[in-house]
């Protein structure tokens, strides 16, 4: 497999709240290629997987920017988003269409009437100092109201992306933010469906509390906590199916603990902050073990 660049990118200015986290130079922030892959393959599909992945984020980078009202900002994430797509549609009909993209789906509190937002994210274990501050889609500069996990398939065959990415360029130089963030939306929903089929809960619960880690490593508490709020459902889940009657007991520790450690995250203590992502990376262990036995 070729090597991966990650989608998560330093702020290039400290004067700029949103810098331009293109996706082809997502290693400056995150050096474990090994987590940011695992759970995709190595067959002939890699590449399209990639672009459709940074695609994805870049459309949704694109939305936080309008949010804050940094059009330009968009309007570059907007071209890297189109470039993407050209890749993807110079490929095969099988290969423009990648479905189970890991995702997280994050809701922000501002004005729009398309809540979710989409960033695919590493699927394994990454100590905090190698992410250094975290992905920018973490940071606590939007409220979040909801963070979960779910599944992508995204189908960038045909031009509906391309009029949509059009209008919404066309939006910005006018000056209209909210109408481009609604074209980038409706985008979203055109060329992204969630996969519906159930996960099994032990999945759901360490890739959740993965999405946690992402949050911590941020700072974003409050994302966090709801990411970790999911990981408790799917472990409710698992406390009541036979299937894990052997973890039964580990189980209702691992509850108990994740309780009060959203408690903890919102203390902002830096040693507690070291203990809480030590105690995430033992239950993502855990969990991983568990669902390959």
């Amino acid at each position: 497999m070729k090597t991966r660049t990650l989608l998560i990118t330093t702020i290039l200015s400290t004067t700029v709240a949103l810098g331009v986290t293109a996706c082809s130079h997502r290693s400056d922030t995150m050096t474990s290629n090994n987590a940011r892959t695992a759970g995709h393959t190595t067959d002939e599909n890699s590449d399209a997987r990639d672009v459709a992945e940074d695609f994805v984020g870049h459309i949704n980078y694109a939305r936080i920017a309008l949010a804050k009202n940094k059009g330009d900002r968009a309007e570059r994430h907007i071209v890297e988003a189109r470039n993407l797509m050209e890749q993807l549609q110079n490929t095969t009909v099988e290969e423009s269409r990648i479905e189970r993209i890991e995702s997280g789906r994050v809701v922000y509190k501002y004005d729009t009437d398309y809540k979710y937002h989409y960033f695919p994210i590493a699927t394994g274990p990454i100590e905090v100092k190698k992410m250094g501050h975290g992905p920018i889609w973490a940071k606590d500069d939007l409220a979040v109201t909801d963070a979960d996990i779910v599944y992508l398939t995204v189908d960038l065959s045909g031009n509906k992306a391309a009029k949509r990415l059009d209008e919404a360029e066309a939006d910005i130089k006018a000056g209209k933010l909210k109408a481009a963030d609604v074209q980038l939306a409706k985008l979203t929903d055109e060329v992204v469906t969630i996969d519906e089929q159930t996960s099994v809960p032990v999945d759901k619960a360490r890739d959740n509390i993965q999405l946690a880690r992402n949050f911590v490593s941020a700072g974003n508490y409050t994302g966090a906590r709801y990411a970790l709020k999911h990981a408790d459902y799917a472990l409710d889940e698992m406390q009541k199916d036979d299937t894990y009657a052997t973890h039964r007991t580990d189980i209702i520790a691992m509850r108990k603990d994740m309780k009060h450690l959203q408690i903890v995250i919102t203390k902002k203590d830096p040693t507690m902050m070291q203990k809480a992502d030590a105690k995430l990376d033992k239950w993502w262990l855990e969990l991983k073990s568990w669902s390959n036995s």
